[in-house]
């Protein structure tokens, strides 16, 4: 990512953020249907809708952070494996940390999300958050 480009995510939403001339740092559109400038050099898309079955009562918590994982990275839910390399932006990366912060009512650092190297290792930064 360019030096005058950063990744904020707080209990909102998560955004890109541009360096202005001044030195502050203003958010880009990443919610809104016509995604910012760097959502859309990236590549980025919205979740696949079947993300919110992981909000079903009768969904287990693993289920349910498999389902917001594949539905990020646009893969079936079968293939969201915990040996499965996980292939995402910092961007996508903090976004789905942020759906299983919804989904568990626990944080997980930032630095932790994007760390994570497999689906496995990102589904258990939420099991050792409810374990604690």
């Amino acid at each position: 990512m360019r030096d005058d480009v950063r990744v904020r995510r707080d209990w909102i939403d998560v955004r890109h953020e541009y360096l202005q001339a001044d030195g502050t740092w203003k958010a880009g559109g990443c919610a809104k249907p016509g995604w910012c400038r760097e959502c859309n050099r990236a590549g980025e898309r919205q979740p696949m809708a079947f993300i919110a079955r992981a909000w079903e009562p009768s969904v287990d918590a693993e289920r349910a952070a498999r389902l917001i994982i594949a539905a990020h990275l646009y893969i079936p839910v079968k293939l969201a494996d915990d040996d499965a390399v996980l292939r995402a932006t910092d961007f996508r990366r903090l976004w789905i940390a942020y759906h299983l912060e919804i989904l568990r009512g626990q944080p997980i650092a930032d630095a932790d999300a994007l760390a994570a190297r497999t689906i496995g290792e990102l589904i258990a930064l939420v099991s050792v958050k409810e374990a604690a």
